[in-house]
């Protein structure tokens, strides 16, 4: 039994003063009280410090962190990793908010479970400045009858990959702060989709794992966000989290299954942020050959090829065209991509986009 309270929630509170009060106000009115919130800031050139800081002066349960700026939101977690006192650790991005039923409806489904390593939720998305939630189609990895009992992180990967999108933001689940401790699980310092990286090792790793078919999370997509103001960067991020993921799969006996499912959703989101006519906008041919080749780097284009064999037909037909782009003639994969892959695979055109 921890010593602590019974969660911490830890916000990342950088450059969202408008958004913020809402923000605080779903910690500060949860109907369960047995919680601490680290309010984690990085030098925000807005008044993001001094609203975190007025919280806490009202709520000792608050607790402010003033930091340099690092440029993503994985240092905000791993400190929270290292110094929650709770016995479950959540994340809340300082534009969204919370269920005020959340951390009541998770005490009552570990009640019911005993103690897990990851207990996963739903959530909706909301646009900017959206309030109303009613008719918000759900968030979520799983399906409503996944809610009975307690299974293990890999059948949870198989479950979600039954759907064809496993969905890594790490704001969809409450970890065991013990669990991510023992197992060292921080995430990637300085790179932007850290939970795309994170999420999978997270869940690779957990004995116990349930889900609860409720929603419990509000993801509000905006413009401004770091992620959609720095598209190249995110794309070379991007690729170094896959050539993460490629070391981890090496150093792991993954089962077949599960890594056709890591296979298919590491290679969709990759082509989806170089090639896709939205996402990649923003992004120009050098960005693109010169992310291709640091992809093909040693031992990086083996491990590629090796996660490529396993994926659908158009992927597995873009591999020659990837790494004649990564060469330098990225032409031919443009017009692959734009022409081909994506009308005929009918992948929509507004895939939410992310924000860190």
């Amino acid at each position: 039994m921890s010593a602590g309270p019974k969660f911490t929630v830890v916000l990342s509170g950088y450059r969202t003063e408008p958004y913020l009060p809402r923000a605080l106000k779903s910690i500060a009115e949860q109907t369960f009280t047995d919680f601490e919130a680290i309010c984690y800031v990085e030098e925000s050139p807005d008044g993001s410090l001094a609203l975190c800081q007025e919280q806490a002066e009202k709520d000792p349960r608050f607790k402010v962190v003033s930091a340099p700026k690092s440029g993503a939101v994985a240092t905000t977690r791993n400190y929270a990793i290292d110094h929650a006192q709770g016995e479950y650790l959540l994340a809340l991005d300082g534009d969204d908010w919370l269920d005020i039923r959340q951390l009541e409806g998770l005490e009552k489904k570990l009640r019911e479970t005993g103690p897990l390593d990851v207990l996963a939720f739903a959530a909706v998305t909301v646009r900017d400045d959206e309030t109303d939630l009613a008719g918000k189609v759900r968030l979520t990895n799983f399906r409503p009858q996944d809610a009975e009992g307690v299974f293990t992180g890999r059948e949870a990967l198989r479950r979600a990959g039954r759907g064809g999108q496993f969905r890594s933001y790490v704001w969809l689940s409450a970890y065991r702060t013990a669990f991510l401790r023992e197992n060292r699980l921080y995430q990637s310092d300085g790179l932007l989709m850290e939970d795309f990286e994170w999420t999978p090792r997270v869940w690779f790793a957990a004995e116990r794992f349930a889900y609860l078919d409720e929603v419990f999370y509000v993801y509000r997509r905006r413009g401004n966000s770091l992620t959609t103001e720095s598209s190249s960067r995110l794309l070379f991020d991007l690729v170094k989290q896959v050539r993460s993921l490629l070391d981890f799969s090496r150093r792991t006996q993954l089962p077949e299954d599960i890594a056709r499912i890591w296979s298919d959703q590491w290679i969709s989101t990759l082509l989806w942020f170089m090639f896709h006519p939205v996402s990649s906008r923003k992004i120009g041919n050098r960005d693109r050959q010169k992310a291709l080749a640091e992809l093909f780097s040693p031992p990086g284009k083996e491990q590629f090829l090796k996660l490529a064999a396993r994926t659908s037909p158009p992927k597995r037909l873009a591999v020659p065209l990837l790494r004649l782009a990564a060469a330098g003639i990225v032409l031919p994969a443009n017009l692959y991509f734009r022409l081909l892959y994506y009308p005929l695979t009918g992948l929509r055109t507004g895939r939410a986009r992310r924000k860190s």
